[in-house]
């Protein structure tokens, strides 16, 4: 079976779906309280690697909501939540409603978010001012 209809039946979450900063009018699905600023398809593949779901990365696509095209906001995850019969595969996440919002509670605590958060904090407060020198 050919990758193409091997992955027609599967669920799509695309970083929209799970932004907090977004509004429902512009693609969120789940409460703000459950989702997280700015994920990344990326994000959201390393969480479903980590559950052990059949996942395909598809860096190209882009939500059809997305006003503007930037890097960051491009990609879709494809996701194997069921068998052909329809039995999940997952003893806990069954719908795409449960994946999104286990996705939103997992992303904050990936090492990637927690080195970035780091390394910016360090960034802005290492940095020393220095005195413009000027006439007197």
């Amino acid at each position: 079976m050919d990758i193409v209809s091997e992955d027609k039946n599967w669920k799509c979450i695309y970083p929209a779906y799970i932004n907090s900063n977004r509004s429902i009018q512009r693609g969120r699905r789940i409460p703000k309280e459950k989702g997280v600023e700015n994920p990344t398809f990326q994000e959201i593949g390393d969480v479903v690697k980590s559950l052990g779901l059949e996942h395909r990365l598809q860096p190209t696509k882009h939500y059809c909501r997305e006003l503007d095209r930037e890097k960051w906001q491009l990609g879709r995850v494809k996701v194997q939540l069921a068998d052909a019969e329809g039995h999940p595969l997952h003893e806990s996440i069954h719908t795409k409603r449960q994946l999104m919002e286990y996705c939103g509670s997992m992303i904050p605590k990936l090492k990637s978010r927690s080195s970035n958060a780091g390394d910016n904090q360090q960034a802005g407060g290492s940095g020393k001012s220095k005195k413009k020198k000027g006439r007197k």
